[in-house]
């Protein structure tokens, strides 16, 4: 067919090129109706509880995405401000003595380097679908550089593509952790916390770390309740005496919150975390002579306010990079249980595996817990080396022989910190230190992750209250004797 801008066709034969594609282009614009109307029809004759249900897993599913995307687009601007101030450090360290750089030209380039490059930014990163598409009579995108000034003086400049307000890359430090998550925001996030918890009456707060908050309950009520009882650390009673109602405590608060942990606890006889608590109570050079040095809190533990499950990792340089850069994360209880999922143990593959080479693996304690746990039965024996991997994750009598030769019962000092967890989060790896597990990984098919409890509700609470009177209130009684 000729083009209809050869001059050769005529005015009349242009006018009936032009009917026929509209015509064309209205049939198509109402066979998309008629479809679309047979597709409503078709959805309102189902239930209203289908129609409920099926809006409700659209929203959740659009959630995620949107927590996926906040959560890449996070790390992303995070790697870019780490690579910034590397090069400006480099360009600092290198500078030539015999001048000095323009100050201006040094400020510019760094603010420069601090905001992202729309046209070269890679959306594919983010990995998700876009459930929406703009009507073909919208534009489809608004870029800082083809949007024209209104007549209010407002551009694009104010609502770009990024969702942010391109001033932000004026304020220092705004994509860093600490700005966001960092200990001044936390500070800021408990004082209101704790203004509405007075409000509301409660004598607990809620705050982004579940855990924590349990954790700080349990502690209160606990020392609440041996005061009451006359209770006086190297006075009349002994300090020793308050382990055992820590440990009380302790295990009731993971069997009703967390009672996939209570394996781990038990296999590993972790038992640092009571003494950890104990010392918390009554902090004391006894109770702290008892700590673990692992456990031992650092400087930035003292000075700052912090979700108190930061100190149940064995691992001072994670716990303090946890403090400065996640103590406000609302995701921080979740950090925690990688964590503590991704403890591992070096050993070389020989001594695990039949016929394996010289070569150093890293084993998952939970991995071996959890294979341990699918049996009741300890009498049987295993002798290592395991025929292959899948019997050492299989079978129960060969995760024990292997639990038990890599001394995972003997403590956080033979503990190390799985890569992935780095990969996962790379802004907590110290490079001066020792923590991150070398060799290969080890591991099954499936790897489970320890579980984080639920916020608290008045239920729990008065649980907690009820279990801690009581069992106190009968320990102390049957200590007094009959006579009493």
């Amino acid at each position: 067919m000729d083009s209809p801008n050869d001059p050769a066709i005529s005015e009349a034969e242009r006018k009936k090129l032009r009917n026929r594609l509209s015509q064309r282009a209205f049939r198509r614009r109402q066979a998309e109706c008629i479809r679309e109307l047979r597709n409503r029809v078709n959805a309102d004759q189902r239930p209203d509880s289908e129609r409920v249900e099926a809006l409700q897993k659209e929203n959740k599913l659009l959630r995620q995405q949107l927590i996926d995307v906040q959560t890449k687009m996070s790390r992303l601007l995070a790697s870019v401000q780490g690579l910034s101030d590397s090069v400006a450090k480099t360009l600092d360290d290198t500078k030539d003595s015999s001048g000095q750089p323009d100050q201006d030209e040094r400020d510019t380039g760094r603010n420069g380097d601090s905001s992202l490059d729309l046209d070269s930014f890679d959306a594919s990163i983010l990995d998700f679908d876009a459930p929406f598409v703009s009507d073909a009579g919208q534009p489809q995108m608004l870029t800082t550089s083809s949007a024209a000034p209104t007549t209010n003086g407002l551009t694009s400049e104010l609502v770009n593509v990024t969702g942010t307000n391109p001033f932000y890359s004026q304020i220092p430090n705004i994509w860093t952790h600490e700005y966001q998550m960092g200990i001044d925001p936390y500070l800021t996030a408990i004082n209101a916390s704790a203004e509405s918890s007075m409000v509301l009456g409660k004598d607990y707060a809620f705050t982004n770390s579940p855990f924590s908050d349990h954790i700080q309950l349990l502690q209160k009520m606990l020392k609440n309740k041996l005061n009451t009882l006359g209770f006086v650390p190297e006075g009349h009673h002994s300090v020793q005496s308050v382990y055992q109602p820590v440990l009380m405590v302790l295990s009731m608060f993971n069997s009703m919150t967390r009672p996939d942990v209570m394996a781990w606890y038990a296999k590993t006889r972790f038992y640092h975390i009571i003494e950890l608590t104990a010392w918390q109570l009554y902090p004391s050079p006894t109770t702290f002579n008892k700590l673990h040095p692992r456990y031992r809190p650092t400087k930035a533990q003292i000075e700052n306010s912090h979700p108190g499950i930061i100190d149940w990792i064995p691992f001072p340089s994670i716990r303090d990079r946890l403090i400065q850069l996640h103590s406000a994360n609302p995701h921080i209880d979740q950090i925690f249980c990688d964590a503590v999922t991704g403890y591992v143990v070096e050993t070389p593959m020989s001594d695990l595996i039949l016929g394996a080479p010289q070569i150093t693996v890293y084993v998952r304690v939970t991995d071996l817990i959890n294979t341990m746990s699918t049996s009741t039965e300890e009498s049987s024996i295993a002798i290592l080396p395991a025929p292959d991997i899948s019997t050492l994750f299989s079978s129960p009598a060969y995760a024990r022989a292997a639990f038990n030769k890599l001394n995972m019962d003997k403590g956080a000092g033979y503990y190390k910190i799985d890569p992935a967890f780095f990969e996962k989060y790379p802004e907590l790896w110290d490079q001066g230190s020792d923590l991150t597990a070398s060799g290969i990984p080890l591991k099954p098919k499936f790897q489970k992750i320890l579980t984080y409890p639920k916020p608290l509700d008045p239920s729990t609470v008065e649980t907690y209250r009820s279990f801690i009177d009581f069992s106190l209130d009968a320990a102390n009684t049957i200590s007094m004797g009959p006579g009493s």
